[in-house]
């Protein structure tokens, strides 16, 4: 298992805020979000695509 933060990296400060982690597991891909002190949310890079090209065709 692969863990990498995502990160803001248009922010002004000297280091980028950490939005999420990229996980990547058996050769699959995921977004993982901390929710609080010990829990987490995972999507899988293929729903968050799936929804950004949604909302993308949506604008045409």
């Amino acid at each position: 298992m692969t863990k990498t933060a995502i990160r803001n990296l248009h922010s002004d400060k000297p280091i980028p805020p950490r939005f999420c982690d990229v996980v990547i597991e058996d050769g699959k891909i995921f977004l993982e979000k901390k929710t609080d002190k010990k829990q987490f949310e995972k999507i899988p890079w293929e729903d968050v695509v799936y929804q950004v090209e949604t909302a993308k065709s949506a604008q045409k």
